[in-house]
């Protein structure tokens, strides 16, 4: 064994005391109330054991700017408001920066795995997917993160989009995103999306939080063509 965690607390063992958790290779190999190896050995002094956590949306890109963004009235708050403005100020290597704290602040706090969206539009170009892309490797010994590229602003209505959608997928992005909100051809984004993903063997993750009467929502859509393409 390569590490012993001692005195761990298992939620589901949580009568049979504390536990000592053997581990080889980066797995798990043992779990014993008492276990003797020769290996490095840390106390978890009767602390919860449990998996990583999955942080499954998390914007990497656009994290730590809020000082950046200029107030807006609550009524009409739009975090796309927001941000578009500050777009063309973003570097590959402030994305990389504010990224960075971000991925050691979760990873101090338990997270393992990790998808994030990443912005692609004519105002970031691929800054922000660069910038993002560049940590996946230096952070890979402690956290997996798989990168959604994501037209936050539309698709269809926003000429030039599509473009950099697809220079994601072909520079390694796991999933395709969508916010069919934001679109004004809300059903022809999500119909782009869906043929995007069929073609570079991807998944897709949109964001369908909204609509004003249930027989609106997009959800319908998207089970549709679920149906079709599966």
């Amino acid at each position: 064994m390569d590490l012993v965690i001692r005195n761990a607390r298992i939620a589901d063992r949580a009568n049979d005391g504390p536990m000592h958790i053997g581990i080889d290779m980066g797995r798990i190999v043992a779990i014993e109330p008492h276990l003797d190896a020769d290996a490095a050995t840390y106390d978890a002094e009767g602390r919860l054991a449990s998996p990583g956590l999955i942080e499954s949306h998390i914007h990497l890109d656009k994290s730590r700017i809020i000082d950046r963004c200029a107030p807006q009235e609550r009524a009409a708050l739009s975090p796309v408001k927001g941000v578009t403005p500050l777009k063309s100020a973003m570097t590959v290597e402030d994305v990389r920066a504010r990224a960075a704290q971000t991925i050691e602040a979760c990873i101090k706090h338990g997270t393992t795995h990790m998808r994030t969206q990443v912005e692609v539009d004519p105002g970031i170009g691929m800054r922000g997917f660069e910038g993002v892309q560049s940590l996946i490797d230096e952070y890979k010994w402690a956290i997996d993160i798989e990168i959604c590229v994501f037209p936050q602003e539309g698709l269809i209505s926003y000429p030039g989009t599509d473009e950099l959608v697809v220079e994601g997928l072909k520079r390694g992005a796991k999933l395709v995103g969508g916010a069919p909100r934001y679109d004004k051809d809300e059903h022809g984004q999500i119909r782009r999306i869906f043929e995007l993903a069929r073609e570079f063997d991807v998944d897709i993750d949109f964001h369908l939080d909204v609509g004003n009467t249930p027989d609106a929502l997009n959800i319908h859509l998207v089970r549709e063509l679920t149906e079709k393409y599966k």
